[in-house]
């Protein structure tokens, strides 16, 4: 009797542990069933979007940006050799077409060429380099100018303390060495042409330089690049050749 209630119990056991098995194995299937439902039901995941291509100008401007971190000196250099060589083939192109009918036109000047570029890309960029940081250093550093007035105060001290003076008179004494002169000769020149270089000066770039002060990193300050200033400077450098000529006529 006792052996069989034995029996009894054991296979009564095995059963419940055989029910209990069957319903977690139903459990999980059901739930890995409802995951992979649920996961089929979603949108698969976008892929990343590819970077916009950027346009020719933009690629030059970033290739340009990393130069003048780089290198900042040759890089001013360059940008202004190229400038003043524009202004030099404009001015060139002005006196040409100014030729009277029935007169031998001047032809292209490739000496005065050489020489405006010169000056623009090696005698002019390091001296401009220098000026510049130190008008941010004295008005913005050292006298602590406020944003609305520092524009007018670099200006001040550019056009009327002593850049303009200085700039012009070594442009013409440059270009007169470079043209053979002598000490003599080039003082002459510069004494002859200096007082009428400053009046140009101070009617073409003072609003220039306003504008400049005010939007142009001081970065891109020395070289001519961002606007006003690029577009001023061949102006400049081709009214500086239609004043040099007609300084040679006379």
């Amino acid at each position: 009797m006792s052996a069989r209630f034995m029996h009894a119990a054991q296979t009564i056991a095995r059963q419940r542990l055989l029910a209990a098995a069957s319903q977690r194995c139903a459990g999980r299937f059901s739930s890995g069933a409802a995951g992979t439902a649920k996961a089929a039901a979603q949108p698969a995941p976008r892929a990343p979007a590819a970077p916009a291509a950027q346009s020719l100008p933009s690629q030059f401007a970033a290739w340009y940006e990393a130069c003048l971190a780089a290198r900042p000196l040759p890089t001013k250099m360059a940008t202004s050799g190229v400038l003043y060589a524009v202004g030099d083939c404009m001015g060139q192109a002005i006196v040409n077409s100014r030729t009277p009918a029935g007169e031998p036109k001047p032809g292209f000047d490739v000496g005065r060429f050489l020489r405006a570029t010169a000056f623009g890309g090696v005698f002019y960029p390091p001296l401009a380099h220098v000026h510049y940081n130190f008008l941010e250093w004295i008005v913005v550093k050292r006298w602590a100018v406020s944003t609305a007035l520092m524009p007018w105060a670099k200006m001040v001290l550019e056009q009327f303390v002593y850049w303009a003076y200085f700039s012009n008179a070594y442009y013409h004494a440059v270009l007169g060495a470079l043209q053979g002169m002598g000490p003599a000769q080039i003082y002459q020149r510069v004494a002859d042409t200096l007082w009428d270089t400053l009046k140009a000066q101070w009617a073409f770039w003072i609003p220039v330089q306003l504008l400049n002060f005010k939007f142009v990193p001081l970065r891109h300050q020395a070289r001519a690049r961002a606007r006003p200033r690029a577009r001023a400077a061949p102006r400049w450098t081709c009214l500086l050749y239609t004043s040099d000529a007609a300084d040679e006529e006379d």
